[in-house]
């Protein structure tokens, strides 16, 4: 068998995560293991890669059924699908990437951390998030600090955690954050060039091309501009760009404009940790964007009158036909298929 060359662009890591997965394998042939024998003893950076990248399967082995892992097997899948990895199990060997960007400790056999050589890059520089969920999914996470994450349909979130900052990167789509208490560390939610700095609170961000949004639900954050990619340095206070939220109030921002305001009904607004969605006199063109967010069938309103039309009623999120029921039977209005995965609302 003709040994396949791991690319020379990868680092220690990457490479070593490819080997583990290769030499996990059946038919592993003796130019492969010679191969990898030139690798790895290349340099102790490749050596200790190597440990790292079997810690981390032994750790998913033994784990099958944590809820965090999961999420972090299923980022990791998605970049696996995207490079033609080799199966689950590249998966869990890609993983090493992840955790010490998440603070798991993986500790070797005598006891010392394996991750004692500093952070590694994300998977999200090379396709995934840390943590994601496709079209209608939605997915509860407890980070190794103790917060508590509910994300929403169609959100990518990267997470960094060091000594001196809990760090989470809304990358697309919404969350809510339940953080634990941790004066000592900061946690900063980074979404679409602001901010939001916390110690212990709960709070929702939405970001939605370029529309950052956040709902603050208990204690007090403050939003602020991001600081540049890659600070290491703990969140600084300018106090001519920081908005100071408490309980009850709500953040809008764009690259225009900031606009601070008491929330209008931020139980109404929550209620996709429910799998819910509340209309309460919304227009149709509103209530249809929402529900495209969570189905593979999407609705258009071509007719600008039938855009207008209000819509009130609470919503399952897995139900678009519910509402389209609800639609069709409250307004003169009927459903024209405009293909598998499309149909438009058009007057009767």
């Amino acid at each position: 068998m003709r040994a396949r060359p791991v690319p020379a662009d990868l680092s220690s890591a990457e490479a070593a995560a490819r080997w583990a997965v290769r030499l996990d394998g059946d038919n592993v042939s003796d130019e492969e293991r010679r191969a990898f024998e030139a690798w790895r003893s290349r340099s102790a950076e490749n050596a200790a890669a190597y440990e790292r990248a079997l810690a981390a399967m032994h750790v998913f082995d033994a784990s099958p059924e944590d809820a965090s892992l999961d999420a972090l097997r299923r980022a990791a899948l998605r970049y696996q699908s995207e490079r033609s990895w080799l199966g689950v199990r590249a998966a869990a060997a890609a993983l090493v990437l992840l955790f010490a960007g998440l603070g798991a400790l993986i500790v070797a056999g005598d006891g010392s951390n394996l991750f004692r050589g500093g952070p590694v890059a994300s998977l999200y520089e090379k396709g995934a998030a840390d943590y994601v969920t496709r079209r209608g999914e939605k997915l509860d996470v407890t980070l190794p600090d103790g917060s508590a994450l509910t994300l929403n349909t169609e959100t990518d979130l990267d997470v960094v955690f060091d000594g001196r900052r809990r760090t989470v990167e809304v990358l697309r789509g919404q969350a809510f954050f339940n953080v634990a208490k941790d004066p000592s560390r900061p946690f900063v939610v980074v979404a679409g060039g602001k901010q939001i700095v916390a110690v212990g609170t709960a709070f929702d961000v939405r970001l939605d091309q370029g529309r950052v949004e956040v709902q603050l639900v208990e204690g007090h954050v403050v939003v602020e501009n991001a600081e540049p990619s890659g600070s290491a340095s703990p969140p600084t206070r300018d106090s001519t760009a920081s908005v100071h939220l408490n309980p009850g109030e709500a953040l809008v921002a764009t690259d225009k404009q900031v606009v601070r305001a008491a929330a209008e009904d931020q139980e109404r607004l929550l209620k996709w940790r429910d799998g819910l969605i509340e209309f309460d006199n919304t227009s149709l063109a509103d209530a249809v964007a929402e529900f495209n967010r969570y189905s593979a069938q999407t609705i258009s309103i071509d007719d600008p009158q039938v855009a207008k039309l209000p819509i009130s009623g609470v919503f399952r999120t897995n139900s678009q036909r519910k509402f389209l029921e609800a639609v069709t039977s409250l307004h003169p209005v009927t459903i024209e298929y405009r293909g598998t995965d499309r149909f438009a609302l058009v007057p009767r």
